[in-house]
């Protein structure tokens, strides 16, 4: 595998550095009150098992999806920054209140620009509700995805589509306790800045990542508008999210599969590790299983970057 300039290209460094110390991510999460956040599932215990920890921690540990709230916002956002140095390919799912705008043109007949601007009335309409992360690095997939959870949506003022409402309840999705005890979308802003995530030298993921990269794009820039045109938005992806940005459909599509994430995880063998379908934190674990399945399998003598910045339905 070969950079633009003729120099090797590693998916992940040869040499993975050294696992960081196991207690700085697994303390006893303190007990909160109900008029912090809702419970949650008692924390994973890891045990470190020497150089061997690393290859052996996807296999051996249960996969858990943690709900994070307004009131263990912090403490969880710390967490997953400690482990971003050993795991820095982050997949991002989110979940919105469907689409409220469409478009006469059949989907596979929309150029690019036709597409974003469909995408762009969408989000500066909709809110975002939900935030799921997953990492993965040179020893596979980290066994806990973090789902972010956020207020400021209300159904009795807010647009929405009802179908799309009524799937997400279905799924389990409280709305009128995500409105009590859920992250202000700002102090998520915040918090993705300070620990890391914006650094720029992180490889992010998505599946059929528009409207992943575009919701969270707005709540990263306080709620504003979506930039007017598609070379604006895709600047603003490269100035959040860095150069490295994979959709992961496209990949499959590269691949000779097609589908939505459960088909193509199905083509692969790929089974959900935890959670259920169309939540974000459950989401984002399949899609990042999704990808290491087809690095493995079809990009092992190539560079997967170079297909770095084409989103489906915008390139």
């Amino acid at each position: 595998m070969y950079s633009h300039d003729g120099g090797p290209v590693l998916l992940y460094p040869q040499q993975p550095p050294s696992p960081p110390p196991l207690c700085s991510f697994v303390h006893i999460v303190p007990q909160y009150t109900m008029v912090e956040y809702p419970p949650q599932p008692s924390p994973l215990v890891f045990t470190p098992a020497g150089g061997a920890f690393l290859e052996a921690a996807a296999k051996e540990v249960r996969a858990e999806v943690r709900d994070v709230w307004a009131g263990n916002f912090n403490d969880e956002l710390s967490k997953l920054s400690a482990v971003l140095p050993h795991y820095p390919w982050v997949c991002v799912d989110t979940e919105f209140p469907g689409a409220v705008h469409d478009s006469d043109t059949p989907r596979y007949l929309r150029g690019p620009r036709e597409s974003y601007a469909l995408v762009k009335k969408n989000v500066d309409d909709l809110k975002l509700l939900q935030v799921g992360i997953a990492l993965s690095g040179p020893a596979g997939r980290f066994p806990v995805a973090w789902q972010f959870n956020l207020r400021g949506f209300d159904l009795a003022r807010h647009p929405y589509a009802p179908a799309s409402v009524a799937l997400l309840r279905a799924q389990g999705m409280d709305f009128a306790t995500m409105n009590e005890f859920g992250i202000a979308p700002d102090d998520f802003a915040v918090g993705f800045h300070r620990n890391g995530l914006a650094c720029g030298r992180l490889t992010w993921t998505a599946f059929s990542g528009s409207y992943d990269f575009a919701y969270l794009a707005k709540v990263l820039t306080g709620g504003q508008p979506l930039p007017g045109t598609l070379d604006g938005f895709l600047a603003l992806v490269r100035q959040l999210f860095g150069r490295n940005v994979l959709d992961v459909k496209h990949l499959a599509r590269c691949c000779a599969m097609r589908g939505g994430l459960e088909q193509v995880a199905a083509a692969l063998g790929v089974e959900r590790a935890a959670g259920r379908a169309h939540c974000s934190g459950s989401d984002s674990l399949l899609t990042t299983d999704v990808l290491l399945a087809m690095l493995n399998r079809f990009f092992m003598n190539a560079n997967v970057l170079a297909h770095a910045g084409t989103i489906v339905d915008l390139a």
